[in-house]
């Protein structure tokens, strides 16, 4: 279901027509003004397309290393799985008495 979200960045509104949860999209609107933010405060002082490129390129960031942990845990799960099935396949073999 498409919803119609408004959001503010910036100053000025915009409306976001999504497929997501209207939450989500405030909750990202809201995450790229705190980054907006966190730059002015930080004292740079450049164009408004400039500090929207420096957000995304802040949270391309911040995603990437969140992809990157993410896939790490899932290769020490697999090695954690594999060391069960190696165990459970030993048991299996191992004579009962």
């Amino acid at each position: 279901m498409t919803h119609a979200v408004e959001v503010q960045i910036m100053g000025h509104k915009y409306t976001i027509r999504t497929d997501d949860d209207p939450e989500l999209v405030q909750r990202a609107a809201a995450m790229i003004q705190a980054q907006i933010d966190e730059l002015r405060r930080a004292g740079a002082a450049v164009a408004s397309d400039r500090l929207l490129l420096l957000v995304a390129m802040n949270l391309a960031g911040e995603l990437l290393h969140k992809e990157k942990a993410a896939w790490h845990d899932v290769e020490h799960l697999i090695s954690s799985l594999d060391e069960v099935v190696s165990q459970a396949e030993g048991l299996a073999k191992a004579p009962l008495h």
